[in-house]
């Protein structure tokens, strides 16, 4: 699949949020349990994001978001990158997401991080498949530890050495 990524900005606003929101009414990928509005895309991008994209196909559409941030906004954690992304269903398992984190993970070596980290709903399968497939390790666990549809999730985990 050819894809390019442009610097995410208010301009790609709608199709962010309309994607974020398809995610938290649909699946337990987010942990939100209610539809965001247009005006949390400011939250989303804020000050500790080292890097944020708007995924776009040939046709110059945006098929999903991605970004980079601080593990934490304290030095010490200077080093470990935090890494979110998602794509239009329709969109996965088509190279994009490799895509993703192949930006994401030179965008961290460009800041001098040394790791990044995912968290990942536990009932997300697909997704924790993929990172391992990438060289994501798993390294814990929080089981049970929120609700939405009626059940009780956990979170794993998961970090890349880069």
């Amino acid at each position: 699949m050819d894809i390019h990524f442009n610097r995410l900005t208010a301009k790609y606003k709608k199709e962010t949020i309309d994607i974020f929101n398809y995610y938290i009414e649909h699946t337990t990928a987010a942990y939100r349990s209610e539809k965001v509005g247009y005006d949390f895309f400011n939250t989303l991008v804020d000050d500790d994001i080292v890097s944020a994209y708007a995924i776009m196909n040939n046709a110059n559409e945006v098929i999903g978001f991605c970004m980079l941030e601080k593990y934490k906004n304290i030095r010490t954690f200077n080093e470990l990158g935090d890494c979110m992304y998602f794509i239009k269903p329709e969109m996965t398992g088509k190279g994009v997401g490799r895509e993703i984190v192949s930006l994401l993970e030179n965008d961290a070596k460009l800041h001098g991080m040394k790791k990044i980290v995912v968290d990942i709903s536990d009932e997300n399968e697909q997704s924790i498949a993929f990172h391992k497939k990438h060289g994501f390790i798993e390294y814990g666990r929080l089981k049970n530890c929120w609700r939405k549809f009626g059940r009780n999730i956990g979170i794993v985990y998961m970090c890349k050495e880069i």
